[in-house]
């Protein structure tokens, strides 16, 4: 199989050269990690021309949203170098139900790169999980017929647990061939939110496993795959215990001092003793004259 290239900076080392082409990669991260940002980036910078299916939004609101960016959307879009096909809501079935039309735009336009934005939709669509199931398949089936590189945005929910993989809302990376995420993380020690980038799984081609920083700006994304990963962005920042506190050495008990004796009442003892002894003095006289 041939690999063709991202169109992303620096996504490609990571990748292993690029994407497989035909295969259905998952491409998710939370709310505002710049999944369509990238995806939008996927198709532009292809020489041929790409089809980009938006469920959530109207192309008058994507291109609004996209509009701070360094593309030209519609000349572009008057170049055939970007189709834009919005589904409301109430018409996800379409998308579901009429491939056939879909295949027939790609074959009569020339597009090799497909994106939809997003799966969210399409899940809902389905009244429970097990129906749920059997439309993922059939869609990817569908999708494989198509013979295009797709890109599948997909909105993530973070592990508890920064060792395990993270997972999307409807986990459709469980039925595609690729899964990128996004993560847009808080750094402790730059007080702000950093993004960074990890290939999860790529079918046929031997892709890093590594997290890697990146950035977002005017020209689109950029990954930083020649430096050095940097764990602590998904690893939680460790509790340290506090020492504690060391207890006052006890104090000995101090003796009580017997109050001083005031000076008066000394010299009240030493009148009293002086009067006993001439009391006694005059009484032993008295005895000796009457005898």
């Amino acid at each position: 199989m041939r690999l063709i290239k991202s169109g992303i900076p620096g996504l490609d080392k990571i990748l292993g050269g690029g994407f497989l082409e035909g295969s259905i990669v998952t491409l998710s991260g939370p709310t505002g990690s710049g999944k369509s940002t990238m995806a939008l980036q996927f198709i532009l910078e292809s020489e041929a021309p790409g089809l980009y299916i938006s469920i959530e939004e109207s192309k008058k609101d994507f291109f609004f949203h996209m509009s701070g960016y360094k593309w030209d959307l519609q000349e572009a879009e008057q170049n055939r170098r970007l189709i834009i096909l919005d589904y409301p809501i109430y018409e996800v079935d379409q998308v579901l139900n009429q491939y056939s039309a879909i295949q027939e735009i790609i074959q009569t336009t020339g597009v090799k790169r497909v994106v939809i934005d997003s799966i969210m939709p399409i899940a809902l669509h389905f009244p429970n999980e097990d129906e749920r199931k059997k439309g993922f398949l059939k869609l990817i089936d569908n999708m494989r017929k198509w013979g295009v590189t797709t890109l599948i945005i997909a909105q993530d929910r973070a592990s508890e647990n920064w060792k395990r993989l993270p997972y999307t809302s409807f986990e459709i990376e469980n039925y595609t061939d690729g899964w990128i995420n996004l993560y847009y993380q808080y750094d402790e020690k730059k007080e702000e939110r950093c993004r960074s980038v990890e290939v999860l799984k790529m079918k046929g081609v031997e892709h890093s496993t590594r997290n890697y920083p990146s950035q977002m700006d005017t020209n689109g994304w950029v990954v930083f795959s020649d430096q050095q990963p940097d764990s602590s962005l998904n690893k939680p920042k460790a509790k340290v215990a506090k020492p504690a506190a060391k207890k006052a050495p006890a104090k000995k008990p101090v003796a009580k001092k017997a109050p001083a004796k005031k000076k008066s009442d000394r010299v009240v003892k030493e009148v009293t003793k002086k009067a006993v002894k001439k009391l006694l003095k005059r009484k032993t006289l008295g005895i000796r004259k009457r005898g």
